[in-house]
């Protein structure tokens, strides 16, 4: 059966990242209810493994997701129960990139302001789960595979927080890829790169 992702960051917790521009990136497991809707994040287990995807308890922490970030506004809105591993990576401030992102990182000055997590749906489809964090409030924003084409939309709310999947055939991507996001018509400044994300 197929798990959907939220379109909304709607009732999400989302955990406060005062600071965050000036951290370091740590293992962090992102904890779900039995719905796999976000709930929390703390410190990941020593050997815990990035990108693994789990059943774990109960309640609100049912399952797990494993990544390396800042904090957990890093956590995917709502988890990807049709796989067993999934990708997550930071989306930065800046305003320009190759195809492939190489030149952006995430490094602790840089300003972090949500993530993408990819995973794969089908042996020809992958999914990208967009969350936004802190951004421009009530803004639509375009999602953009770099070199490919849009991929869609999703509009912040009054905190300019946001979540939103899309699909993109798999072969569209090549062996190293980035994401894009900006608001509409946005001068140069408000764009977001992904760090690169390889096959």
């Amino acid at each position: 059966m197929k798990t959907m992702w939220k379109s909304i960051l709607t009732g999400a917790a989302v955990l406060p990242c005062a600071g965050a521009a000036f951290a370091q990136n740590r293992p962090l497991t992102c904890w779900y209810n039995d719905h796999a809707d976000f709930t929390s994040a703390d410190s990941a287990p020593a050997g815990a493994t990035i990108g693994s995807v789990g059943k774990a308890d109960s309640g609100d922490k049912t399952y797990s997701y494993t990544i390396l970030a800042r904090d957990g506004t890093a956590c995917p809105v709502q988890l990807p129960l049709s796989t067993t591993t999934a990708v997550t990576v930071a989306l930065v401030r800046q305003d320009e990139g190759s195809c492939t992102n190489e030149n952006v990182a995430d490094t602790g000055s840089a300003v972090v302001a949500g993530s993408v997590t990819v995973s794969l749906e089908t042996s020809s489809t992958s999914t990208a789960a967009i969350r936004l964090a802190g951004v421009t409030p009530n803004t639509s924003y375009r999602i953009f595979l770099k070199c490919f084409r849009q991929l869609g939309n999703l509009r912040t709310d009054a905190s300019g927080n946001a979540g939103r999947t899309v699909e993109f055939p798999t072969d569209a991507a090549g062996a190293v890829y980035a994401f894009e996001i900006f608001p509409e018509g946005a001068a140069p400044g408000p764009k977001l790169q992904s760090l690169s994300l390889k096959k």
